[in-house]
């Protein structure tokens, strides 16, 4: 059984912002002195990044450097990560 290190099911496309605003914030705690706090959100932001940013369908990783586009597909299995404006119902 795979073993997951998160165990709330953060939706894909919320993934990056929730990485974003974490490293933000523990940037602040570095710059405010917090060294503690601010080196947990760095480190927090980084694994729930490596850790959900995945294919719902097949599972296997996406590169983190590429960021969730509409229209965006699975290289693996070419499942629709983000719809686009065309592919809502």
């Amino acid at each position: 059984m795979k073993r997951r290190l998160v165990r709330t099911a953060v939706p894909l496309q919320y993934v990056k912002p929730i990485c974003v605003a974490a490293t933000l914030a523990g940037v602040f705690f570095v710059a405010a002195g917090l060294w503690l706090a601010g080196l947990c959100m760095l480190i927090g932001a980084y694994l729930l990044e490596k850790n959900a940013y995945c294919c719902p369908k097949c599972g296997k990783k996406l590169d983190m450097k590429r960021p969730l586009l509409k229209g965006a597909g699975c290289p693996f299995c070419g499942e629709a990560l983000r719809q686009g404006k065309e592919n809502r119902s």
